[in-house]
């Protein structure tokens, strides 16, 4: 199956994906802030990563920035995790280049059937799903400004 990184501070995300992932009989790796997440990319990049928006020392964000500097991006597929369901998060998300924008709580077996959907989805494929949600996230976002000004 895949290797999969898991970079969350949350103990429990992370063992309940761990759980659900390996039980799937992928290789699984998971650390609790975005600087070991960092650490781990540069030993073995892993087929996807689950990546939390919101951890100490280095965020989700960060990360994923750091990814697509170092050309690490382009070798691995991403799927965020998100506390909250902020379209402007999801945005910037989609346009740093994740794949994917799941928010917590959330049930494990669904964010696994999430990675291996993402898992079999061709580079085209997963580009034309990340557009297509980064164009419903805009218009999401731009909604949430519409009304929350009102």
């Amino acid at each position: 199956m895949a290797r999969i990184l898991i970079a969350d501070d949350d103990a429990d995300v992370r063992q309940s994906l761990v759980i659900a992932l390996v039980d799937r009989g992928h290789e699984v790796a998971a650390v609790r802030d975005g600087h070991r997440a960092i650490e781990a990319l540069l030993g073995v990049t892993p087929d996807l990563i689950l990546l939390d928006v919101t951890m100490s020392v280095k965020d989700g964000f960060v990360v994923l920035e750091e990814l697509n500097e170092s050309g690490l991006r382009d070798l691995t597929r991403v799927l965020m995790l998100a506390s909250k369901g902020s379209e402007q998060d999801a945005r910037r998300a989609f346009e740093l280049g994740a794949d994917a924008y799941v928010t917590k709580p959330f049930d494990p077996v669904e964010v696994v059937a999430q990675v291996e959907r993402s898992l079999a989805l061709s580079s085209e494929e997963l580009k034309t799903s990340r557009e297509r949600e980064l164009d419903r996230s805009r218009l999401l976002s731009q909604l949430e400004s519409i009304l929350g000004e009102g």
